[in-house]
């Protein structure tokens, strides 16, 4: 399956308001179609004869130009959309927080009957937003490295490791330590709160499945947070992560790990 395909389904099982914030992937494959269309590209052999460095050769084409502008805009796009969002659900974490503050209250005035059910449903969202948040991350990571494989298969050109290397690995969703603590808190919240609505009703109810990203999809759908076709998307995009952590790591592309013992800067 193509990955413009999985990143379309990821897209539309998250918040609508996210999806102008996702690369444009298909807008940059568009570019790249551009760069090969354009007679002042030279062919990079041609370029080798002379003598001329790629970067000089690049600037001189008004399609690679333009690829590397976009590129970088839709970088700089995705980077801040990341920051502002791990922010909201930072405000989420503390409006869960409370709600299980108010149920382990001995007092519990005002407490709604309700209130245990809201808590768990409230808990729920907000480990799914996690989990989708963690899949914006994943998606538009791959989605770089991806276009620039790509950009450097059709042109010639040899960009991607320093440009992932330089440009896309100090951004914050190429590594989210906060994120990850997150998930891990509220899976611990989710199960402090259905003990402590089991003390509430005085009842021992059956332990509910835990929740857990390496099956996120399955806990999701049973607790009731995602339909049919949002745990299919999800299933799809579980399954991206191990090849974005290759990615991260270099296996996919022999030469990251000499490209990473002789730094470069790119300007």
């Amino acid at each position: 399956m193509k990955f413009g395909h999985d990143m379309h389904r990821v897209v539309r099982v998250s918040d609508a308001e996210w999806a102008p914030y996702f690369m444009q992937y298909k807008l940059l494959k568009k570019c790249i179609k551009q760069i090969k269309a354009d007679p002042s590209s030279p062919p990079v052999a041609e370029c080798c004869e002379r003598g001329d460095c790629e970067k000089a050769t690049m600037a001189k084409s008004a399609p690679e130009v333009a690829f590397f502008r976009a590129l970088r805009f839709e970088l700089q796009k995705s980077a801040q959309f990341f920051r502002q969002a791990e922010l909201v659900l930072e405000v989420r974490r503390e409006r869960v927080r409370e709600a299980l503050r108010q149920l382990q209250d001995e007092d519990r005035l005002g407490l709604l009957e309700d209130a245990p059910d809201r808590a768990l449903r409230a808990c729920v969202t907000y480990y799914r937003d996690l989990l989708l948040l963690e899949n914006y991350a994943i998606m538009n990571y791959c989605g770089f490295s991806k276009i620039l494989k790509k950009h450097d298969k059709q042109t010639g050109f040899t960009t991607r490791t320093q440009f992932m290397r330089v440009c896309v690995a100090p951004q914050p969703f190429t590594r989210y330590p906060r994120l990850m603590e997150m998930i891990r808190e509220a899976e611990d919240l989710y199960r402090d709160i259905a003990a402590a609505s089991d003390r509430i009703r005085g009842t021992r109810s059956v332990d509910p499945p835990p929740l857990s990203p390496s099956s996120s999809s399955q806990q999701l759908s049973t607790l009731g947070g995602v339909g049919a076709a949002e745990t299919d998307a999800l299933d799809a995009i579980l399954n991206l992560r191990e090849a974005a952590s290759r990615i991260r790591e270099g296996e996919e592309d022999p030469d990251a790990a000499a490209a990473a013992a002789a730094p470069r800067r790119l300007a």
